[in-house]
């Protein structure tokens, strides 16, 4: 599975149109892991991502490989309202933790 996450045009939103957006998120095949305030966590299958967006470079274990290089994804256009960026998650790890 890619984790993306995706940063939301209006940080003061209305939270009550998060099932709207998630519905919307859904239906372009990707599940929602969390939501927040300002962004919105979501994961795909490599295959959905791919048809989605296009080749998917730089992932590994479904997370960016290589932070700095890893491109913006184009935003499907009847998400273009609600999002105004979606990248592939990098892998967090504190001091010590393998990645």
């Amino acid at each position: 599975m890619i984790k993306l996450q995706l940063l939301l045009r209006d940080r003061a939103r209305d939270r009550s149109d998060d099932p709207a957006l998630c519905a919307l998120l859904e239906a372009h095949g990707m599940h929602v892991t969390a939501c927040g305030m300002a962004t919105i966590s979501a994961e795909t299958s490599l295959a959905q991502a791919e048809n989605l967006f296009g080749p998917i470079p730089n992932v590994r274990s479904g997370f960016a490989s290589d932070i700095p290089s890893t491109p913006e994804l184009a935003i499907p256009a009847d998400l273009q309202h609600a999002v105004s960026l979606i990248t592939i998650a990098p892998r967090h790890a504190t001091p010590g933790q393998p990645t």
